[in-house]
C-alpha cells in the first residue's frame, strides 16, 4: 500500500472551505468547523491541511482547562508561558499576527466541558483576525449551534460525508499496488458503509492476499469468502 492523502470529495470540500475562511476580509468571521463520525477521515484530512497551511495544531483533552489550553498553544508556538493566562492569549495573538498562521483545535468537543475554553478560542479569533478551526465529532455541530455567540462566527461548516463509490475507486487506484476489479470494489464499498478507514483497511487486506498469491489483479471471484475487516463493523453515526 502507498501512504498518501487521496483527494476524495471530502478533502476537496475541506480545502476550498478553508480557503474561503482564509481569504475573507478583515472584520468578517473566519472561524471554521470540521465535524464527522469516527472513521470518516477527518484526522488525516486535518493533518494534511495543517501541514499545507503551516497551521498551529493542538489536540484538546478531557482534563483541559482554559489555562492548559493556552499553555498547549503557547508550547506549539515555542513561547515561554507568561505568569497569567490572559497574558498568554496576548502572546498567542501577537505571534499569530506576526506569522499569519491559522489555529486548529482537534477533539474540540472537550472545549464544551468548560465554556471559558470556547470563549478563549473566540477571543483569539477576534483579536488575531485569522482562521480558527474546530475539529470534532458529528455531535459538535449541535453543541456549537447552541452557543450563539460562537455559532455566529463560524463561516464554514464542513461535514464529512461517507465516501461514495467514486471515492472508493480513487482510493484503490492511488493506494493499492495491485489492480482491484470493480466487482470486488463494489463489495468492499458496501461493507465499509462509507467509512474511509474501513475502506483503507479492506484495501490493505485485499492487496496482502493478492501479493501473497502473486496476482497483479484481483476480482470478487478470486477474493471468495475472505473478510475485509478483522472485527465487526459498527454504525459510526451511533458512536
Amino acid at each position: 500500500m502507498r501512504y498518501k492523502v487521496v483527494t476524495t470529495k471530502n478533502i476537496v470540500n475541506l480545502s476550498s472551505s478553508f480557503q474561503e475562511s482564509k481569504q475573507r476580509e478583515q472584520g468578517i468571521p473566519r472561524m471554521g468547523l470540521l465535524y464527522a463520525p469516527t472513521g470518516f477521515g477527518k484526522t488525516t484530512a486535518s493533518a494534511w491541511l495543517v501541514n499545507r497551511e503551516n497551521g498551529i495544531y493542538v489536540r484538546a483533552g478531557s482534563l483541559w482547562s482554559p489555562t492548559t489550553m493556552v499553555m498547549a498553544i503557547l508550547d506549539e508556538l515555542s513561547i515561554r508561558p507568561p505568569r497569567f493566562a490572559a497574558q498568554g492569549i496576548q502572546a498567542i495573538v501577537a505571534q499569530m499576527k506576526l506569522s499569519q498562521r491559522p489555529l486548529f483545535i482537534d477533539e474540540a468537543d472537550y472545549l464544551f466541558y468548560e465554556p471559558r475554553m470556547i470563549d478563549a478560542a473566540r477571543d483569539i479569533h477576534d483579536l488575531a483576525e485569522l482562521p480558527v478551526w474546530f475539529i470534532g465529532s458529528h455531535k459538535l455541530e449541535k453543541r456549537i449551534a447552541q452557543r450563539k455567540i460562537v455559532a455566529g462566527r463560524i463561516s464554514q461548516w464542513v461535514k464529512f460525508l461517507p465516501c461514495d463509490f467514486e471515492d472508493t475507486q480513487r482510493l484503490a487506484k492511488e493506494l493499492c499496488l495491485v489492480e482491484v476489479q470493480v466487482d470486488l470494489l463494489e463489495q468492499l464499498h458496501k461493507a465499509a458503509k462509507g467509512s474511509i478507514r474501513s475502506i483503507t483497511v479492506g484495501l490493505s487486506r485485499i492487496e496482502a492476499i493478492a501479493r501473497l498469491q502473486r496476482w497483479k489483479t484481483i476480482n470478487a471471484q478470486q477474493w471468495g469468502a475472505n473478510h475485509f475487516f478483522f472485527d465487526r463493523q459498527v454504525d459510526y453515526q451511533d458512536e
